[in-house]
């Protein structure tokens, strides 16, 4: 963030300067503020288990440093005021890899079929590039149980970057404006615990901030159209008092809504995407939304913008390189936004702006605030019921590793 600050203040300096000469200025013209946020989707800083070293980001990184990754959009996140990804895995050394977890979801006991990890210094690949802060609520955190967990956290605080996830929200400066995320999963947490997570955050980040950002990890992989569910949760959202929904996991871009005047992008897609070698879908986008401010009070409009992607610079397979569409394909992936979006009478005209039809009546009541400030847990609750642990399981006795025998079949596993 501090480079963002040094940027604006030599700007705000010159203006300031210049001001006082400008004829005719009005003496009353009350305080505005405006505050650009981009969002990109899913990010894994690694491979998953079953790659191989070759080709694999690992062997991109050290071949090629951490520059490299984020080089052709570096520009636009160094321009914004705040920038957000999801981080979807796990950054430690030396831990093993979760073979089994309890899904809270569908109260039963699954095996892991994806883990995805890697080393602390691969963050360095984001916030080189200028992402801000990160969402860690989703189905990956998990893959190396909860010393992987706590590493990763370890490893972002160590390099400066926030994250949010579950109970634990954030909150940064932005133009002396104080924005709040919260991260919320709903793909392994049942619907109960996940809106439990969603609205003590929301709650908390409503006694302080400015503007509020939500997080979520939701829907079914490769799905294009948004599920009830997310809708549901999108709208719940809105009405705890988010300004913009975020939304990832489905690996693919799904439609966005404009719901009470506020947008819900319901899945960003991959972005800068460990994962997989030979992507199924390489569009992708950065979403961008300015915030204007007049006298300390947030004004209601569509200053939105959808910067076609691809996750890859090359068509053959994923060089983890994000990269900027133009011309025929920028047009492509905007009109396959567009379609995606008529579910919620909207589109995005070829230079990725909204394309709005006739107004919303975009009252809310007062969300509700906390009176208390949130307290999070070292580790959420919710990890404990996912790797089947008693908070006083040392991480190994039973979550973590392949030293005892658990099927899905078994009738004896139980929801701790």
């Amino acid at each position: 963030m501090n480079r963002k600050r040094i940027h604006l203040s030599a700007l705000l300096l010159a203006l300031a300067l210049l001001l006082p000469l400008l004829p005719g200025r009005a003496e009353a013209v009350g305080e505005r503020r405006t505050i650009t946020i981009s969002a990109v989707g899913d990010c894994t800083l690694g491979r998953a288990h079953q790659m191989d070293y070759y080709q694999s980001f690992d062997y991109v990184f050290d071949k090629k440093g951490s520059d490299y990754f984020l080089r052709d959009v570096r520009e636009i996140f160094l321009q914004d005021d705040l920038t957000l990804a999801n981080l979807e895995g796990v950054l430690s050394d030396g831990v093993k890899r979760q073979r089994f977890f309890f899904r809270e979801k569908e109260g039963r006991v699954d095996r892991k079929r994806y883990c995805h990890l890697g080393r602390p210094e691969f963050l360095r690949a984001l916030t080189r590039g200028g992402v801000d802060l990160l969402s860690f609520a989703n189905n990956h955190n998990i893959d190396y149980g909860l010393q992987g967990f706590r590493d990763t956290v370890a490893a972002c605080a160590a390099e400066g970057v926030p994250l949010a996830y579950y109970d634990t929200v954030a909150r940064v400066d932005c133009q002396g404006l104080t924005v709040g995320v919260v991260s919320v999963d709903l793909t392994y947490s049942a619907a109960e615990t996940a809106e439990a997570y969603l609205r003590a955050g929301l709650a908390d980040l409503k006694r302080d901030c400015d503007l509020i950002v939500a997080f979520l990890h939701w829907g079914q992989n490769y799905k294009t159209e948004p599920g009830q569910e997310q809708i549901r949760f999108g709208h719940l959202c809105v009405e705890l008092g988010a300004d913009l929904v975020l939304g990832c996991h489905a690996h693919v871009l799904q439609g966005v809504e404009r719901y009470k005047g506020r947008y819900i992008f319901y899945s960003l897609g991959n972005f800068c995407y460990g994962g997989r070698l030979i992507p199924k879908d390489a569009d992708t986008v950065i979403a961008q939304q300015s915030f204007t401010f007049l006298d300390g009070e947030l004004q209601r409009d569509d200053a939105v913008r959808l910067i076609p992607c691809a996750m890859s610079s090359r068509a053959d397979l994923n060089d983890y390189r994000p990269t900027v569409q133009t011309g025929k394909e920028a047009r492509r992936i905007l009109r396959k936004i567009s379609a995606r979006s008529e579910l919620f009478g909207l589109a995005f005209d070829a230079d990725g702006r909204p394309v709005i039809g006739p107004a919303e009546d975009a009252a809310l009541p007062p969300p509700p605030v906390a009176a208390e400030p949130l307290v999070p847990e070292e580790i959420p609750a919710i990890l404990y019921t996912l790797l089947e642990l008693g908070e006083g399981d040392a991480p190994g006795d039973r979550g973590e590793g392949a030293s005892i025998e658990r099927t899905p079949q078994n009738p004896e596993i139980k929801k701790p």
